[in-house]
């Protein structure tokens, strides 16, 4: 997968004429939330910064995690956004981390009515929908030693970051039989 140029794309989207005056930079601490579970947040978020986790909790407390965003990044909540529901998911900050939000109406607004800004949607979408697509192939393909190996290879950075639950809750195990397989691995 190419990886997107996130330092570009958030320029052109900070520096849009319509949008200057529109967005707040925010820097948050690590722990604290950018948004909850349950919450109905009609922003994006464009990341300079840090490492958010993106995840779910179950009705039984258990933690799913579906994805981090490390240092650079765009995030929000699509069914907020364009339905108005609150987010089935939560963002948490790993790190102290810093971003730049906007109204997601005014947003889409102004990235529809510019050519390039659409162009690099797209793009952004295009990256973002193989990334979904690998990742749902790891947690319904892959058995978790295998998935666990995939992680390592292709998150060097992000490893490095992580703690060994987080990695754990990524990967869809308990961080017991992370453990074990980090010791058959080793």
């Amino acid at each position: 997968m190419v990886p997107l140029d996130f330092e570009s794309f958030i320029h052109r989207i900070e520096a849009h004429p319509q949008l200057q005056g529109v967005g707040l930079r925010t820097v948050y601490q690590k722990g604290e939330y950018i948004f909850k579970q349950g919450e109905i947040c009609q922003k994006v978020f464009c990341m300079h910064n840090g490492l958010v986790k993106l995840y779910y909790n179950t009705q039984d407390g258990k933690e799913w995690i579906k994805s981090f965003v490390l240092d650079q990044g765009v995030l929000g909540s699509r069914s907020s956004q364009l339905m108005g529901k609150p987010s089935p998911f939560s963002a948490l900050c790993l790190e102290k981390t810093e971003v730049q939000s906007y109204p997601y109406k005014r947003f889409a607004e102004v990235c529809l009515d510019d050519h390039d800004l659409v162009r690099d949607l797209f793009n952004f979408l295009q990256w973002l929908g193989v990334k979904k697509e690998i990742r749902e192939y790891q947690l319904l393909c892959l058995s978790a030693e295998d998935a666990y190996k995939d992680f390592l290879h292709t998150n060097p950075k992000l490893v490095e970051r992580l703690t060994q639950v987080d990695i754990a809750h990524y990967l869809g195990i308990t961080p017991i039989a992370l453990s074990r397989i980090k010791k058959r691995l080793t």
